[in-house]
C-alpha cells in the first residue's frame, strides 16, 4: 500500500466526516449513551460500527441507520464483544501482574520483560481488532473468526497502511480522551470510520484483481 493510497484514505475520511459530520457525531452520541448501561456496550458498538461503514461505503444514513445497525447485527456484536472482552481481560491482567512483581534485580528484569510482552501483545490485538467489525459487516454470514483471520491477511499483505491507520485511531483515541470535548465529537466514530475506509478499500483492491467465477455450461 503505497503512502499516496495512505494519503487518500485519510484525505477522503477527513472529507466524509466535513459532509457527514451530523451522522459522525450523532453516532458518537448515541454510543456514548448506550456504553452508560455497560450492559449495552456490545449493541453500542455493533450501531456504531455499522453506521460508520454505511459511511464509509457511500450510503444514505440518518440516525435511524444507528439502530438498524444493531437490529440486523446484535448477535454478531455480541461475539465481537465477548471476544475482544476476553483477550483483553486476560492480557490486560497479565501485563499488570509481570509489572507489579518482583524484588530481586533479575526477577524484576524477567518481570519487566514478560509484562513487555503482554502490553505488545495486547497493543498488537487491539490494532488487528480496527478492522474486524467492518470486515464482519462485508461477508454474507458475519462470523467474528473469519473477519480476524481476514484483518490479520490484510495487516500482512499491507502492513505499511494497517500500521499507520492503527497509529492514527490510537492517536485519535489518546487526544480525545485527554482534550475531553473531542471525545464527545468523534473519539469512538472517527477511528470506526476510519477502520471502515481501510477495510472496503483494501477488500475493493482484492477483488478487483480477482478472477469471475467461472460459469457452469446447461445442456438444452
Amino acid at each position: 500500500m503505497s503512502l499516496t493510497a495512505i494519503g487518500r484514505l485519510i484525505r477522503k475520511g477527513a472529507l466524509l466526516t466535513w459532509d457527514s459530520f451530523w451522522m459522525v457525531w450523532l453516532a458518537e452520541i448515541f454510543w456514548l449513551l448506550l456504553c452508560l448501561p455497560v450492559v449495552t456496550i456490545p449493541l453500542a458498538f455493533t450501531g456504531l460500527h455499522f453506521s460508520m461503514t454505511a459511511v464509509a461505503r457511500g450510503d444514505t444514513t440518518t440516525w435511524r441507520t444507528f439502530f438498524r445497525g444493531i437490529r440486523q447485527y446484535w448477535q454478531a456484536g455480541l461475539r465481537w464483544s465477548a471476544a475482544n472482552a476476553l483477550v483483553i481481560f486476560v492480557l490486560g491482567f497479565y501485563t499488570w501482574f509481570f509489572s507489579a512483581q518482583g524484588n530481586a534485580a533479575g526477577q524484576v528484569s524477567l518481570n519487566a520483560l514478560l509484562g513487555a510482552v503482554a502490553a505488545w501483545l495486547l497493543l498488537a490485538w487491539l490494532a488487528l481488532n480496527f478492522t474486524t467489525f467492518p470486515l464482519m459487516l462485508m461477508q454474507i454470514k458475519p462470523g467474528y473468526f473469519q473477519a480476524l483471520r481476514n484483518s490479520v491477511a490484510l495487516f500482512l499483505k499491507w502492513p505499511g497502511g494497517s500500521l499507520v491507520f492503527a497509529l492514527l485511531n490510537l492517536v485519535i483515541i489518546v487526544l480525545s480522551l485527554w482534550l475531553r470535548f473531542p471525545w464527545l465529537l468523534f473519539g469512538a466514530s472517527l477511528p470506526a470510520l476510519m477502520s471502515a475506509l481501510l477495510a472496503a478499500d483494501r477488500v475493493e483492491a482484492l477483488t478487483a484483481g480477482a478472477p469471475p467465477p467461472p460459469t457452469q455450461k446447461t445442456e438444452a
